[in-house]
């Protein structure tokens, strides 16, 4: 079984207390896979990435695969600048063209 789970526009200090509940529900569902749609966020910071980290290292731990549906640039961005692309199973940010 396959669920989706989509990030919010923005995954900052600022908005992670409201919308960290309800990834976490997302991430207990009974899903072997999750499928993680990053295409609307917009916005991200330690804070937001930390969580998400949290959020997959736990949803591993219960033997769960992660995927990722989309991600965008500043999502790519944000968790190679911090060093945390392979710990959330990113790719590396794509390289622009000039």
């Amino acid at each position: 079984m396959e669920t989706t789970i989509a990030l919010p526009e923005n995954l900052t200090i600022h908005q992670i207390d409201a919308q960290f509940g309800g990834l976490k529900l997302a991430f207990e569902s009974d899903a072997d896979v999750f499928k993680i749609d990053g295409s609307e966020v917009e916005s991200v910071d330690t804070s937001g990435l930390q969580s998400l980290l949290v959020l997959i290292r736990d949803a591993e731990k219960r033997n769960k695969t992660i995927e990722w549906s989309h991600a965008t640039e500043t999502l790519k961005n944000a968790a190679a600048k911090i060093g945390l692309s392979e710990q959330l199973n990113l790719g590396q940010p794509e390289a622009q063209a000039s």
